[in-house]
């Protein structure tokens, strides 16, 4: 028997009755009464819940209304994740600008997670509130925190208590929220968002690699010498649904000539680093985000093959369960082997979330237990997302990375393989495709988060087939996926990012990149065949996917030369590709390319920013040696620290100088002889009169009158980095040279030769770039650099040559390692 309640509350159908008043239906008119409430569903919650209640904006995911067009199941149970907002938004938003302001004294003065849950964390009372009003409304509360409660619903349930329909797909397995959730008035600040509404939302890792490559379960690598090279690459097809790349040329042997770790060091100038000491071996580890466990002997087959130090890595099972190896297998592989490849001395924690069991979702689980562990100084993340709502990105994932950046984490995120087109959840809601439509990743666009775009290059092989140097990069667009990049739909500009960048009012992505196709060059990866446990040594493999692990391991090495972790390097970054100089930022431009795809058109690389490929990608050494700040906060501060006098006169300020004034008094004093008298004199003494005359003097001696029409010189190489040397002892000399091209009408003049720091010193007998040498055009002359570590440890300095050309001065970093 079905009772019907007349009520002036919201339509409730709590359990398996379906309340209303006082009239009783039998069995038979069962169905015209399902019919009946099922259209009041439909309709607009009352006027008097509207009155109370507050929409959260942007919590529904867009969707083909042809494909959910009946109410979904009643009884049907649902995990519903409330993500909290922040407390004190204004105060976090004012700390994570402090956090990267070099004057602010909280400058890198990371927070603890407890410390951050105690600060921008909901509070006791607030979380206890949330929790009454969502048992009051049927749901049962499973876990909660400063940050957010999980709690089991129905889907009728849901719908009163967010005063919302939820529509489903003939066969149910697809559902929805057709308008955005209501909650009481009173929490319009304490939610930010609500999860578990829908089951549109789909993530895709981002590996990219020809369907034509195959694996060869061997135990090293053949002589490269004997495969052949791609000599033609096909036409570009039309993408499909599934994201597979047309086939291209199969690789002789099964493997093709691509990128070893030894290939990537030569060409992003990361050698130097590495022969310094600079492997990310110091302090903490790189976090990778992932949704499936890994073959281990994968792994070891890479490091063994390339002939690099055993990984140390860790499993953290995001919920305690192992989901088992699935079909993103080929993504964690390949995130580890890469930031293991540019960080070989970093430890790896793999944080790995359950699909089957997580509350939200198992990569927002495994991102969220990486960052409340805090373990990790680096965070990659190799996925994407399509179907979310907004409010996903901005209420649930944003809080996360908040967070991340106030504990000093670094998150880097693929930019996506997709182009200027990204990826969209297709018409029947259950996959994601390549987007008709420019779109980014929203992910990546989150302004706590580094985005990582990538690139293509034409390597230079020796006969060896070893790479030996860098070329000309250009946007990767080739048949297999292009660069992601364009402007965020959900976040604004950040500030760091209006300078240099389009006036677009949006966050902007890219924000760096590196090489990512798996053509050019292509990428070797340590697989598990067919996910059968058989190790083999793969080509070629790339994607975003593989830009985003690499970065992650540089910015672990980078915080190992600085001692401490960086956070969101973004406002740093941008600064030094202001400087639109690569010997000072170490950021490589890209000029040429662009990531049309798919029809849509996209952006074209430019000089300076853009969003294709961001500020370019990075000469590894020269980036590290351009990141640290000489801030002006520890300067002062080291200042009254040698002097302790000082100490104690802030207090009494005045009161030094007449002190100070009486001090020399006294010691004058000591030498009464010479009579106090002469003082005056020496006081009105025309000395000074004659140190302005010789001050003319020498001005015309360095001549700057060439300066106006100097050309601007060349200096080689814009980097040194002596290897481990002992305590005490001075290396042998490493060259930099000055030349004065041919083009320049004019003399150069070396002017000036000196260091910001110690334990570097000129080695005069091959220094030909002295005070005062002139250069004609089409010569030269160098300068000797020795290393003379005055202690242990990483020892960095600048050499900063002054002379007469239009780009003057020359800065070149100076690393060492003292042992």
């Amino acid at each position: 028997m079905y009772q019907i309640i007349v009520s002036d509350r919201p339509l409730q159908i709590p359990e398996a009755r379906l309340h209303t008043r006082g009239y009783y239906l039998n069995p038979a008119g069962a169905a015209i009464l399902l019919l009946v409430v099922f259209a009041l569903l439909l309709m607009d919650a009352p006027a008097t819940v509207s009155a109370q209640t507050v929409p959260l904006i942007g919590n529904h995911p867009a969707f083909d209304t042809s494909a959910l067009s009946r109410p979904a199941d009643a009884m049907r149970p649902l995990n519903i994740h409330i993500s909290f907002a922040p407390r004190n938004p204004a105060g976090l938003a004012k700390l994570l600008t402090d956090l990267q302001d070099p004057a602010s004294p909280r400058y890198h003065r990371w927070l603890t997670p407890a410390a951050f849950d105690a600060t921008f964390g909901r509070t006791p009372t607030e979380v206890s509130a949330v929790q009454q009003w969502l048992s009051g409304q049927g749901f049962r509360v499973v876990e909660s925190s400063p940050r957010g409660v999980t709690s089991i619903a129905t889907v009728a349930q849901a719908e009163s208590a967010f005063a919302t329909r939820l529509l489903a797909s003939h066969d149910s397995s697809s559902f929805a929220n057709a308008t955005d959730p209501q909650v009481p008035g009173r929490f319009a600040a304490v939610v930010g968002s609500i999860e578990g509404l829908d089951n549109m939302r789909h993530s895709l890792a981002l590996a990219i690699r020809p369907p034509g490559s195959s694996a060869a379960t061997i135990a090293a690598l053949p002589d490269r010498a004997v495969a052949t090279r791609r000599t033609s690459r096909p036409s570009r097809g039309t993408p499909r649904a599934t994201l597979i790349p047309a086939a291209v040329t199969d690789y002789s042997n099964g493997l093709g000539l691509a990128f070893g770790p030894a290939d990537l060091w030569t060409f992003y100038d990361e050698t130097p680093l590495l022969d310094a000491g600079a492997n990310g071996g110091a302090g903490d580890c790189v976090a990778m985000i992932e949704d499936t466990d890994y073959y281990s002997p994968s792994v070891t087959l890479f490091d063994s093959n390339f002939a690099l130090p055993v990984a140390t890595i860790t499993r953290v099972f995001a919920d305690g369960t192992n989901p088992g190896r699935n079909g993103d297998e080929i993504e964690a592989l390949l995130d580890i082997e890469w930031a293991h490849a540019v960080a070989p001395g970093a430890a790896i924690s793999v944080y790995i979330g359950n699909p089957a069991t997580a509350p939200i979702d198992p990569l927002v689980s495994a991102l969220s237990k990486a960052v409340t562990d805090n373990k990790c100084g680096a965070i990659s993340v190799s996925y994407g997302f399509c179907g979310a709502s907004s409010a996903f990105f901005t209420g649930t994932l944003d809080p996360i990375f908040a967070q991340a950046a106030t504990q000093g984490q670094s998150v880097f995120i693929s930019s996506g393989d997709q182009g200027a087109a990204d990826i969209v959840l297709n018409t029947a809601g259950t996959a994601c495709v390549v987007g008709k439509t420019r779109n980014v990743s929203e992910m990546a666009a989150d302004p706590n988060v580094i985005g990582v775009g990538g690139t293509e290059f034409t390597p230079s092989y020796d006969g060896s087939n070893n790479d030996i140097g860098s070329t000309a990069e250009s946007v990767w667009n080739d048949s297999t996926g292009a660069s992601g990049g364009g402007a965020s739909a959900a976040f604004g500009k950040p500030s760091w990012q209006v300078p240099g960048t389009p006036s677009d009012a949006r966050r902007d992505v890219p924000d760096v990149s590196l090489g990512a196709s798996p053509i050019s060059p292509g990428f070797y990866w340590g697989d598990d065949t067919g996910g059968a446990g058989a190790a083999a040594l793969n080509c070629c493999i790339g994607g975003t996917s593989i830009a985003a692990p690499m970065w992650a391991g540089l910015a672990k090495v980078v915080a190992q030369t600085t001692g401490t972790r960086l956070g969101n390097m973004n406002p740093r970054i941008y600064t030094m590709g202001a400087l639109h100089d690569e010997s000072l930022s170490g950021l490589r431009d890209v000029t040429s390319g662009n990531n049309n795809y798919n029809g849509v058109s996209g952006f074209a690389a430019v000089a300076g920013y853009d969003q294709a490929t961001g500020w370019g990608s990075a000469d590894m050494a020269a980036f590290a040696a351009g990141y640290p700040v000489a801030t002006p906060t520890p300067t002062p501060t080291a200042t009254p620290t040698t002097t302790p006098t000082p100490t104690p006169t802030p207090t009494r300020t005045p009161t030094p100088s007449p002190t100070a004034s009486s001090t020399p008094t006294p010691t004058a004093t000591p030498t009464p002889t010479p009579t106090p008298t002469p003082t005056p004199t020496p006081t009105a003494t025309p000395t000074p009169t004659p140190s302005p005359s010789p001050t003319p003097t020498p001005t015309p001696s360095p001549s700057p009158t060439p300066i106006p029409n100097a050309g601007p010189a060349t200096f080689t190489p814009k980097s040194i980095l002596f290897g481990p040397h002992k305590v005490g002892t001075a290396t042998v000399a490493r060259r930099v040279v000055i030349v004065n091209p041919l083009r320049n009408k004019s003399t150069l003049v070396i002017r000036n030769l000196t260091f910001s720091e110690g334990n570097f010193v000129i080695d005069s007998a091959s220094t030909t770039c002295t005070y005062g040498a002139t250069l004609a055009p089409g010569a030269r002359c160098r300068i000797g650099v020795r290393f003379t570590p005055s202690a242990g440890g990483l020892l960095a300095s600048t050499l900063i040559v002054t002379d007469s050309s239009g780009n003057s001065p020359h800065l070149i970093m100076l690393h060492g390692k003292g042992i």
